[in-house]
């Protein structure tokens, strides 16, 4: 690989560090993105690095590897012409693993990879480890990554279908669902990408799964590592939550009481036995995970509490773009749950869902673009009222609006105002922390005004 000049298609989060760790080491950068401006387009201009207008503009000779945005597809036609003159194509996180020294751990899954991934990061941290955490979450891994450090990477199913070689010490593999099918085409390609982080490893490295998930479950068997299984359902494993007794047990036998635990939700129980499965993994002592693992007060956005209006409580789960994390979402929340959803639709099946929003669903709101899709889909499971308003922060106002007036004449005014989305938010909003802004301050603004009026 040449070490002195390199190509970056797409910048955004990800290519901009990597202009700026290539640049800080001395190489020679050259980008291409489709935006005719935009503050990383600057930086990257202000570092020395060449812009290009096109790919055919690169001198494949003199740079051979392309490190390619998470966000370009890895069939687009740009990248499928530097492969065919001969260019290295790759990944910001398969880059960095092959050039910084260190302990790498991988994490993945369709559902709490983020929270996971700064779980174990903060465990680490409190018990004297130099760990540091990036890859899908910000930042980005090459803004973060240095020679020595445990990295503890959150990667997608995008970050992964750019990963060839990439083998860390430790996969950690939460569960595998439906997600990003508008992007793979199918549920067994977004598999398929999300399994190259176990394709490998080898008997000296070690493989944190969730036994409970039959696929995860059936890779694991084919998996050469060492295996570390945890379960909430077989009391045979030795990382298990006992749900009558409320308790984690960990390897070693050590016994956690969940309700100490600074997340709560039925999923953040799972989560916590991956975080001390890689923990043990990477040497920790079974008395350091159970001092630690109860400190981590969450990933904003993920099943957060960020207000109250008398008994009404609002739930940030901004975060849940899909069916798994929505699910374990709504489970969690005690009722009566109004569920705020839409957005963006990903394209994946969400019928799977009828029944736990049969179960824990008093009221649907449905919001934005795929709003008429969700009120179809789930009007015979609950009931269903929609919010149709062209502006983001109008058509959360009036989703807020109508879940307390709910709450308020129908249920006693006690309850739940969940927004867990199920979809992008890219068509109302800049990302899903700008959706999750925009909820918290509507939710602020009817909590502050001490009213349980609609019209507040």
């Amino acid at each position: 690989m040449n070490q002195t000049d390199l190509f970056i298609y797409g910048l955004g989060r990800s290519g901009s560090a990597v202009v700026r760790r290539a640049r800080t080491e001395g190489m020679a950068v050259a980008f291409y993105d489709a935006r005719a401006e935009g503050q990383d387009v600057d930086e990257a201009l202000a570092s020395g690095a060449t812009r290009v207008t096109s790919v055919e503009e690169v001198d494949t000779a003199r740079f051979t590897t392309c490190v390619a945005a998470p966000g370009v597809r890895v069939d687009h036609p740009d990248l499928q012409l530097l492969r065919e003159r001969g260019v290295h194509v790759t990944g910001e996180v398969e880059w960095i693993w092959s050039r910084v020294g260190g302990r790498y751990v991988g994490i993945t899954g369709t559902a709490g990879k983020g929270s996971t991934t700064l779980w174990l990061q903060d465990l680490l941290s409190r018990c004297g480890v130099d760990a540091v955490a990036g890859g899908n979450n910000d930042p980005a891994l090459a803004a973060v990554a240095r020679e020595g450090a445990t990295h503890v990477v959150e990667l997608s199913s995008f970050q992964l279908e750019r990963c060839h070689a990439f083998r860390p010490d430790v996969a950690v593999v939460l569960n595998l669902g439906e997600d990003h099918i508008d992007r793979h085409g199918s549920v067994a390609a977004y598999h398929a990408a999300k399994y190259k982080l176990l394709a490998n490893l080898k008997p000296e490295d070690t493989l944190v799964y969730n036994s409970d998930d039959a696929t995860v479950a059936a890779w694991a068997r084919a998996c050469p590592a060492v295996l570390l299984p945890y379960s909430t359902r077989d009391e045979s494993c030795e990382l298990f939550y006992d749900a009558a007794a409320e308790t984690l047990r960990l390897v070693g036998g050590d016994v956690v009481d969940a309700g100490a635990l600074g997340v709560q939700g039925a999923h953040q129980r799972a989560n916590a036995l991956a975080v001390a499965g890689a923990a043990h993994a990477l040497g920790l002592a079974p008395r350091q995970i159970a001092a630690g693992i109860t400190s981590f007060g969450g990933l904003p956005s993920r099943y957060e509490l960020v207000a109250r209006l008398g008994d009404v409580a609002f739930v940030d789960d901004s975060i849940a773009t899909r069916p798994l994390a929505v699910a374990a979402a709504l489970a969690s929340t005690t009722g009566p749950c109004v569920w705020l959803a839409g957005g963006q639709a990903k394209g994946a099946d969400v019928a799977g869902l009828r029944e736990v929003v049969t179960d824990h669903v008093d009221l649907l709101v449905a919001y934005g673009d795929a709003g008429p899709l969700f009120a179809a889909q789930f009007a015979g499971c609950t009931r269903v009222i929609e919010c149709r308003q062209a502006d983001g922060r109008e058509a959360l106002a009036c989703a807020v609006a109508q879940a307390v007036a709910f709450l308020e004449t129908e249920r006693g005014g006690k309850g739940t105002v969940l927004l867990s989305p199920l979809a992008a938010s890219f068509d109302q909003f800049d990302d899903y922390k700008h959706r999750a802004k925009v909820f918290r301050e509507v939710a602020a603004r009817l909590a502050s005004s001490k009213s349980l009026g609609v019209g507040a």
